[in-house]
């Protein structure tokens, strides 16, 4: 296999390599291919990848006459000065894809994912290669009386989508938190519902029904993945409790739990923060006022305990002159 290059070195060199290039060299031989292929090499790779300069990705669906596509179109960050008009985009299409409005969701570990009205896109694309999945009927479990009546409606609206990997079993997980009962009050309807479709090569799986979850989730502000966990804000509609204003979910275990929170979501409205995800750990982005922002950092190696620390405090320019 190496004619007297040592193993370790080859494993390196590969590597540096482009995707492009590995999957070139998956057919060298059964050696190599189980090489590449293999949990340990793509974890390791996967890590190198993360300390090369981030790329900026942007992605929209198309119809012209001849067919229906998705074109996603990336830059490099580093190096860029703004503003600058030729920006060095290198853009890529997704040819013969179902026609269904979709937008992109947040991607993981280069792997994206795309909602649509009825279909669900997740796209490599390094590989290309992708896979498109059927959304499941909700009306299969809930009393709804018009069986389109949830498909019908916008998806932001009526359901929420992450995407994320189950560290452990290191496999891919799009999670839905919806509400079946869109026509009924507010005040009537306390918990949202959620699915978990584990993304494995056998095409028959199906969603895995969750059932009633104890928590209500903010829909108009989106979800955040962050090693391992997906976190959302509650609607502070129906969670009076200070406890409950961050839920995690452990892909892994598939269990919810609310976490502590910085004490700025105490006091003001969260409509004014977004969750994100900065150095690898959870983030909490608040606006003060129209000239100040505030960013907080979970931090989980200082204690046992989770805690957050205001990391910046960012002057932002005035509109007035």
């Amino acid at each position: 296999m190496n004619h007297g290059v040592p193993y370790f070195l080859i494993v390196e060199i590969l590597g540096k390599l482009t995707v492009k290039s590995l999957l070139r060299f998956k057919c060298v031989s059964k050696q190599w291919f189980r090489l590449i292929t293999h949990p340990h090499f793509t974890d390791q790779y996967l890590s190198n990848q993360r300390k090369k300069d981030p790329r900026f990705l942007t992605a929209y669906f198309k119809i012209d006459r001849a067919t229906k596509h998705i074109v996603i179109a990336s830059m490099v960050i580093n190096g860029i000065s703004l503003p600058d008009t030729r920006i060095p985009y290198r853009h890529q299409r997704m040819d013969d894809v179902p026609h269904d409005g979709y937008h992109m969701l947040n991607s993981c570990d280069g792997i994206l994912c795309f909602l649509g009205r009825f279909t669900i896109i997740v796209l490599n694309p390094s590989t290309r290669q992708h896979r498109i999945l059927h959304q499941s009927d909700v009306d299969s479990f809930s009393p709804v009386t018009d069986p389109f009546q949830v498909a019908i409606n916008f998806p932001q609206q009526q359901q929420q989508l992450g995407f994320g990997r189950d560290l452990v079993t290191k496999r891919l997980k799009i999670v839905k938190v919806f509400n079946p009962y869109p026509n009924i009050g507010p005040l009537l309807h306390h918990h949202d519902y959620c699915e978990i479709f584990t993304l494995r090569s056998n095409p028959k799986v199906f969603w895995n029904y969750i059932g009633k979850i104890p928590y209500k989730f903010d829909v108009s502000s989106p979800c955040v993945y962050v090693d391992g966990a997906i976190y959302w804000f509650t609607d502070d509609i129906y969670h009076l409790e200070k406890t409950e204003v961050i839920i995690m979910l452990d892909l892994n275990m598939e269990k919810f739990q609310s976490i502590p929170h910085p004490s700025c979501c105490s006091n003001r409205q969260r409509r004014t923060m977004q969750l994100g995800s900065l150095r690898e750990s959870l983030c909490l982005e608040q606006q003060v006022s129209d000239c100040e922002l505030n960013i907080w950092i979970m931090e989980k190696e200082k204690s046992p305990l989770v805690t957050w620390e205001k990391l910046y405090c960012i002057k932002l320019l005035s509109n007035d002159l």
